[in-house]
């Protein structure tokens, strides 16, 4: 299989046209939702087709961007308890400066999401941190850094997570 890393800002991404699924290819999504590790024989036994054929419908999905493999890593387990939503608000801004912006969060560890917004506020990402002075130590670099763009920065502690990037793909 091709390894590429997931860049939502690489070309390949903006696709050309909309992927058709069926009932099929919802079912192996869902179950891989379920259980990324799913066999691939249990997945082909469950939705009625021959491995072979699961196997080539998943690669497909992967080269599609239909979904990206990867794992999730709770990072309060890995010693990063605080987990921080961060909304800005930008002004003055020119494309040289939100590429320097994007490309340091992009490129910094404790930035776990890094997305573009439209509405209220023009940038969300997630931050990971060891502890509260470890979020303002971070927070402060990063503002400091872009203090000619970020007008306003918004920071909200994640106390717990009830639903992350799961679709029930039989319903939509």
């Amino acid at each position: 299989m091709e390894k590429r890393r997931f860049n939502a800002s690489m070309p390949e991404y903006k696709m050309k046209s909309e992927y058709k699924l069926d009932m099929k290819d919802k079912q192996i999504l869902v179950m891989l939702q379920n259980n990324s590790r799913e066999s691939l024989t249990n997945i082909a036994r469950h939705i009625r087709l021959s491995v072979d054929s699961v196997h080539k419908r998943i690669k497909k999905m992967v080269k599609n961007y239909v979904f990206i493999p990867s794992i999730f890593v709770n990072p309060k387990a890995i010693g990063y308890p605080l987990v921080s939503d961060i909304r800005m608000h930008l002004h003055n801004t020119n494309e040289k400066r939100m590429k320097e912006l994007i490309t340091y969060l992009v490129n910094n560890p404790k930035v776990n999401n890094l997305m573009t917004l439209a509405g209220d506020w023009d940038m969300a990402c997630v931050l990971i941190s060891r502890d509260a002075d470890d979020l303002n130590q971070t927070s402060r670099e990063i503002r400091n850094k872009f203090a000619d763009i970020i007008h306003d920065w918004r920071s909200t502690i994640i106390l717990e997570v009830h639903k992350l990037e799961r679709y029930d793909m039989t319903k939509l």
